[in-house]
């Protein structure tokens, strides 16, 4: 489930599915009390829509991926490139790839990097309105700052350019031995 956050429109859009029946539910009585309540300015989504992703990435200002687990965590990386600062859970791939720009200064260095978004840890809303506190205040109040951090994140490589140089000279290096 991706939360993305266009804050330019006040519009808001949610597009994903839940596995679990019960949540998918949940979130398709949320989507017909929302649309009816704010017609027009909130979207629900509640499928697997991969071009309409791409276009959710280009117009938000920050992407939330709240997840409990994520052994990879693609949605970050993909809304990093279109410029969308990832807000995330510190958990699997989201932890290893967002860099909390208060608290993630020293791990983004040690990487070679720069903080690139906002991280919480907790499952509960406490956590996640922390982070997005922290992210729309900066939006609000260091708007400058904030344009840079996004140049900043659609500059960062996350390929697979470098470590498969890395795992090449590994391998050339264990031939030698």
């Amino acid at each position: 489930m991706q939360f993305i956050e266009p804050l330019n429109a006040m519009d808001r859009s949610l597009l994903g599915s839940a596995p679990d029946h019960r949540i998918q539910g949940d979130f398709s009585n949320l989507a017909a009390k929302l649309h009816g309540e704010f017609d027009g300015r909130v979207k629900l989504c509640l499928t697997y829509d991969e071009p309409l992703s791409h276009l959710i990435y280009a117009g938000a200002d920050f992407i939330l991926v709240p997840s409990i687990f994520e052994p990879c965590g693609l949605t970050q990386l993909t809304a990093m490139r279109y410029g969308s600062i990832p807000i995330v859970r510190k958990t699997g791939g989201l932890y290893d790839t967002v860099f909390d720009v208060d608290d993630d200064k020293d791990r983004a260095r040690e990487q070679g990097l720069e903080p690139n978004g906002f991280s919480f840890e907790g499952a509960d809303s406490n956590g996640v309105d922390y982070a997005l506190d922290r992210a729309i205040t900066t939006w609000y109040d260091a708007r400058d700052w904030f344009h840079s951090l996004c140049k900043r994140v659609m500059e960062q490589d996350w390929s697979w350019n470098r470590p498969a140089l890395d795992y090449m000279e590994l391998y050339h290096s264990a031939r030698k031995n």
